[in-house]
C-alpha cells in the first residue's frame, strides 16, 4: 500500500494492490509473496505491507520497491521544456494589459 501524501486536501499517489501469497508447506512461517506485474500497478518507491488473516490486519511494515532512486533525467527534454517556458507569466501578461 502506498499511502501517498496529503496536502489542501487533496491525497494523491495512493494505491492499493492485493498481492497473491502463499504459505510454504515446509515452513509455515515463509510467507512469498508476488508482486505486482508490472510498475503501472505499483511504480517503484516506498510502501507499506500488511498481512490480513480472518480480517484481522497486522502491524504495517515499511518496504522499499526498486532501489529508491528516481528515473533519470531525459537532459533534451529538460532543455527543451525550459527553452519554451517563461518565468512568471502572469505578471508579464499584466504589463501588457495596461
Amino acid at each position: 500500500m502506498d499511502l501517498g501524501y496529503v496536502t489542501h486536501a487533496v491525497h494523491a499517489n495512493s494505491r492499493l494492490v492485493y498481492l497473491v501469497a502463499s504459505v510454504s508447506a515446509a515452513n509455515s512461517a515463509a510467507l512469498t509473496i508476488t508482486g505486482p506485474p508490472n510498475g503501472k500497478i505499483y511504480p517503484p518507491g516506498p510502501g507499506w505491507i500488511y498481512i490480513v488473516v480472518n480480517g484481522v490486519p497486522s502491524v504495517g511494515t515499511k518496504f522499499m520497491i526498486g532501489d529508491g532512486k528516481g528515473p533519470a533525467v531525459d537532459d533534451a527534454a529538460l532543455e527543451n521544456l525550459l527553452a519554451q517556458s517563461a518565468v512568471d507569466q502572469y505578471e508579464a501578461s499584466k504589463k501588457d494589459s495596461g
